[in-house]
């Protein structure tokens, strides 16, 4: 999973510290960031917006356009410029004579008997997206001249953890959840999300929707009207290229953009395909064609979200292309919802298509998120596209509950287990930056588990003293020599039999090795260990046996065993 550090900047102040120390400090004590770090857009310089003020064809050519671009400067800049889609008063990203894009330098260049003193970029020539089907076409208000870097968050710092590491942490799939154990390690306050009331909607019609099956836990949907936009803001644009994903539209990267930030994953039906959502499974195999405009085939087990009786998505894993999102969608239906992550598992190898959001799904994810992603959602819904209208209550069933975890133990108990001095403030802060209740009554604890680090990963006193460990930082425990009274060790019966059954079976060895050969046992099948331990050795020698036969094997390795094998085949 790929990171943004400017992503992970919203949550948490870090100025002043130096963010690759930090990114090493977490793979340390939280999870492993695999060896490099990407430093995007430190290969960009002198890519600057500019205007187009005029078009004239090429008198030789039918792609290329002839153009005169303001850069900001005193005089307008010739261009020759092959893009389908320039128009004369189109701002865009323009890379002057002596920019840098990653090897290539700008340099004054003749194309089909024109000098062209500089290009115009497509949004991938300048890397932060993968679409190059034109010329990069920038609808904001800006300066010509303005450094490109200056009106997006194009300069960025992105690392990449190793899924594996984040098993037991589903609150580690999204940036905030990072931004939390960011806000530990470095001692900085994190900060809440910025979500939308939607208490006002109380008295709205709710959404017809009902579970009916117990493998979904909790589902929360939300009805939205008069959306009028359908692209996406370039920094988020920007935040999902560099995190993995691709720009399809405004609705479904804003989805994809919850996703990533808060490890919720969110679906976005178009409300005029999708009336009563009954989530349940069904009786017969049956097949279904999924947004990527595969037909898949789903059993009896498999969890769908459905129109009724009509399936429209398959839980927990994609949507289906009959109710997908597009272009003059104008009024949706969000769903927010958690389902049990075993049926999510299976589904995914049932199907063998593993998604974005089954990852997630399969983690264990905290119920109790569902409705907070909806308001960040309609949070930032209002803050691209401010005349979009809510018109129904948020409509939640909550099925299933996650036991609460209360941990008690004193302070004796942590330095029994860490071997060091830490202090009860110490541990208090530490814990309160996690998101854990703490209570201190002299030197007992009281421990609440918060709701996203209860549904598998916190559940024993231990797991707490891992949490204050890895935030002290193991590389700040003091080295000491174990203090161990040592004592010889005293001949006994046992000890005494021990050895001479010790030798006993290296004569053994050294008998079976030979003899076996030497008689040419004609064996059809292979002579197991014990049996040939019961030819040698007294029924009550056995075990004895058995427990010398392990300091046996540190010396002999596997060789006995090679031979018992080799031996049987003669």
């Amino acid at each position: 999973m790929f990171l943004s550090m400017n992503w992970i900047l919203d949550f948490v102040d870090l100025s002043g510290l130096d963010k690759v120390e930090l990114i090493h400090q977490f793979s340390l004590s939280t999870a492993e960031v695999e060896n490099e770090i990407f430093f995007k857009g430190s290969e960009l310089s002198g890519v600057v917006v500019a205007e187009i003020k005029s078009i004239e064809n090429h008198p030789d050519s039918k792609k290329l356009h002839l153009l005169k671009v303001d850069a900001g400067e005193s005089e307008l800049v010739d261009v020759v410029c092959g893009a389908p889609n320039v128009r004369v008063g189109m701002k865009t990203a323009f890379a002057k004579v002596g920019a840098k894009l990653g090897e290539i330098t700008i340099a004054p260049r003749p194309l089909a008997g024109y000098t062209s003193y500089g290009m115009c970029c497509s949004e991938a020539e300048i890397g932060i997206s993968d679409d190059n089907s034109g010329i990069m076409d920038i609808t904001d208000d800006v300066a010509n001249g303005t450094d490109i870097k200056e009106v997006y968050q194009i300069d960025d710092i992105v690392f990449e953890v190793d899924n594996k590491s984040l098993t037991n942490r589903p609150d580690l799939w999204g940036h905030y959840g990072i931004a939390r154990e960011f806000a530990a390690l470095s001692g900085r306050a994190l900060k809440p999300l910025e979500v939308e009331d939607l208490t006002p909607y109380n008295e709205l019609a709710k959404v017809d929707m009902k579970i009916e099956d117990p493998l979904c836990q909790r589902y929360s949907c939300l009805q939205v009207e008069n959306i009028k936009r359908n692209v996406s803001p370039v920094n988020m644009r920007i935040r999902l290229y560099y995190c993995g994903l691709r720009g399809i539209n405004f609705l479904a990267d804003l989805t994809n953009y919850l996703m990533l930030e808060m490890g919720q994953p969110m679906h976005a039906f178009d409300s005029r395909k999708v009336e009563k959502i009954r989530i349940k499974r069904f009786d017969k195999p049956f097949v279904f064609r999924t947004l990527d405009g595969v037909d898949r085939n789903i059993d009896e087990n498999t969890l769908m979200i459905c129109n009724d009786n009509t399936p429209v998505a398959i839980a927990g894993i994609m949507g289906g292309l009959d109710s997908e999102i597009v272009d003059d969608t104008t009024t949706l239906t969000l769903e927010s919802a958690t389902f049990n992550a075993v049926s999510v598992r299976k589904s995914t190898v049932r199907l063998a298509h593993r998604t974005d959001a089954s990852i997630r799904y399969e983690k264990c994810l905290d119920p109790e998120m569902t409705t907070v992603a909806i308001a960040r959602f309609v949070k930032l819904l209002k803050t691209y596209d401010s005349d979009i209208k809510v018109v129904s209550s948020l409509t939640d069933e909550y099925a299933f509950h996650y036991e609460k975890i209360t941990l008690e133990f004193d302070k004796a108990f942590v330095d029994r287990y860490t071997g060091i001095e830490i202090s009860n403030e110490r541990i208090v802060k530490t814990l309160e930056s996690l998101g854990f209740g703490v209570q201190l009554a002299g030197d007992d604890f009281t421990v609440t588990v918060p709701s996203w680090r209860a549904t598998k990963d916190v559940t024993i006193k231990a797991d707490i003293i891992e949490e204050i460990t890895r935030i002290y930082g193991y590389d700040n425990f003091a080295v000491h020599t174990t203090r161990s009274p040592l004592y010889p060790v005293r001949t006994g019966e046992l000890k005494s039999n021990e050895d001479k059954i010790f030798m006993k079976s290296i004569h053994m060895y050294g008998h079976i090795t030979t003899s076996l050969k030497h008689l040419a046992l004609k064996l059809k099948t292979m002579l197991s260990l014990q049996t040939l331990l019961t030819l040698t050795l007294k029924q009550s020698e056995i075990q004895l046996f058995l427990h010398s036969f392990v300091r046996l094997s540190q010396i002999l390795r596997i060789q006995m065993i090679s031979v018992f094998l080799r031996s049987a085949e003669l």
